[in-house]
């Protein structure tokens, strides 16, 4: 006689076999057998039936939308003079002369022109950084 018995989780074996040993559920000491009354006859055991036990992977919940991939963009924006300038403009309009100084001035330049051409990212992220779209 084969019995299967699937568990969902390596706590229910553990109870599971806790019980199959006699166990009491919460501790690991094992069940004592009470003494037999001395004025009945012995009684023989029934037969143990044997248990296989199957443990079965759980497989991970399949992708819910197939197929679809998420892109990150591999090459850095890249800026004009023109698209640096609109932004600015928007912060000089907005009341931020002081604070676009000071970021041409960390830049070591006095005026956008004069900002080297691989700096213009850099330079757009500083923009952003004090609130202009770009």
């Amino acid at each position: 006689m084969t019995i299967n018995v699937t568990f969902e989780s390596i706590e229910e074996m553990k109870g599971f076999a806790a019980m199959m040993a006699g166990e009491e559920k919460g501790s690991r000491q094992p069940v004592t057998a009470q003494p037999e009354p001395q004025d009945t006859a012995p009684v023989q055991p029934a037969a143990t039936p044997s248990v296989e036990i199957q443990a079965q992977p759980i497989q991970p919940a399949a992708n819910p939308v197939a197929g679809a991939t998420a892109t990150v963009p591999t090459a850095a924006a890249t800026y004009t003079l023109d698209d640096i300038a609109r932004a600015a403009m928007t912060l000089m309009d907005s009341g931020k002369q002081l604070e676009l100084q000071q970021l041409l001035a960390g830049y070591g330049v006095e005026a956008l022109p004069m900002l080297p051409q691989s700096q213009y990212g850099a330079f757009a992220t500083g923009l952003r950084g004090l609130g202009a779209q770009i």
